[in-house]
């Protein structure tokens, strides 16, 4: 194996290893401060102490992929910071290495990782957040059926079936699989030039074939004054399964789609005439999110190659984990404003990743010119 070789293997080695190190202290905080959340939660029920311990180690990855960019950051300076005052740095240079020959292992490193937290990380932890929130409603809200959406329900439209070009708009309150059930449902039926001209209200709907069956119906429209029904049918073209999976639009978590469940998402609502930003930002942060690692390596090449332990060292090390947590929360800040729909998906998801690139790419000029 050439020396140089050896050399990138061993910086990456050394990045990867600090990065699981540090994942893994963290994964012990989120894991104690969720489990003593959840006995917290549990206190007046008799539930099993292996239960909230489950739900506990269930919530460690999504706080992680909240901040993973972090991590990387973190691993990054500390990495440097240990190779440089072992002067193994100044070594590896003075045998001709650049300072971007030196960065080059452990940014690969980092993009690889990206790709492989998106791909295989993110769909695991979408996973195990299902399951954390089937616990969550079984043994905490004591719903023994899982729930699709929170008690402020959710939004339908379809098209009426017996009309042509009519409307249907569908809300229920809560929503039910395994059979797919909605509970407290109200339909407002519009005329093709957008006038409203009749509401049904139900306590519980059901969806058989090609049909919606309303039970326990109340029926207002011009003849109809508070019409109460056993039964009531409803012609419709929506299917369980796109229920299920993409009509959970506003009030669902976007957290709970995997990269590969977006996309079909995405073009489902839009098809269907809902609002689909949030779930586009989140789309993007995801794939943004390996060039976002790949800049956390740049950046904290500046701030943790320094050859000499003394105090301007340590500064610039505190100064990069601080920088860390401002662009976790600005990324925080930004995301919401694009799921807003104030500021263009592609800068909401985008311009952190393209800035701190550009900031570690001039940083690294700086520190290799001088």
């Amino acid at each position: 194996m050439k020396p140089s070789k050896r050399i990138n293997l061993y910086i990456a080695n050394h990045f990867l290893i600090k990065f699981l190190q540090i994942t893994l202290g963290f994964s012990l905080l989120i894991f104690f401060i969720n489990f003593l959340e959840n006995v917290e939660k549990v206190r007046d029920s008799e539930v099993p102490i292996y239960i909230t311990s489950l739900m506990a180690f269930l919530q460690i990855p999504d706080f992680l992929n909240e901040i993973a960019p972090s991590l990387v950051l973190i691993s990054s300076i500390i990495t440097f910071f240990l190779l440089s005052g072992r002067s193994e740095i100044t070594i590896i240079r003075s045998s001709g290495f650049s300072m971007w020959q030196v960065l080059r292992p452990m940014a690969m490193s980092a993009l690889i990782l990206g790709i492989f937290w998106v791909l295989v990380f993110n769909p695991i932890s979408v996973l195990m957040t299902k399951k954390f929130n089937n616990l969550e409603a079984e043994y905490v809200k004591k719903e023994r059926r899982e729930m699709l959406v929170p008690s402020n329900g959710i939004w339908l439209k379809q098209n009426n079936i017996d009309k042509d070009a009519e409307e249907i708009v569908i809300q229920a309150k809560k929503v039910y699989k395994t059979p797919l059930e909605l509970d407290e449902v109200t339909m407002w039926f519009f005329e093709n030039n957008g006038q409203f001209y009749q509401k049904i209200d139900a306590k519980k709907m059901f969806l058989k074939g090609d049909l919606w069956e309303l039970q326990d119906v109340t029926i207002n429209d011009q003849k109809n004054l508070n019409k109460k029904q056993k039964t009531y049918e409803v012609p419709t073209n929506l299917e369980s399964d796109f229920i299920i999976q993409t009509i959970i639009n506003n009030f669902q978590n976007v957290k709970l789609f995997s990269i590969f469940e977006l996309p079909s998402l995405i073009q489902n609502l839009q098809s269907s005439g809902f609002s689909s930003v949030k779930f586009k930002v989140y789309l993007n942060s995801l794939l943004s999110k390996p060039f976002l690692f790949l800049a956390m390596t740049l950046i904290a090449c500046y701030f943790g190659i320094n050859h000499n332990r003394n105090n301007k060292s340590i500064f610039l090390l505190f100064i990069g984990i601080t920088l860390g947590l401002i662009l976790y929360i600005t990324a925080g800040v930004i995301g919401a404003l694009g799921s807003s729909g104030l500021i263009p998906v592609f800068a909401s998801t985008w311009t952190i990743a393209i800035i701190c690139l550009a900031i570690g790419t001039l940083l690294i000029y700086r520190k290799e010119k001088f």
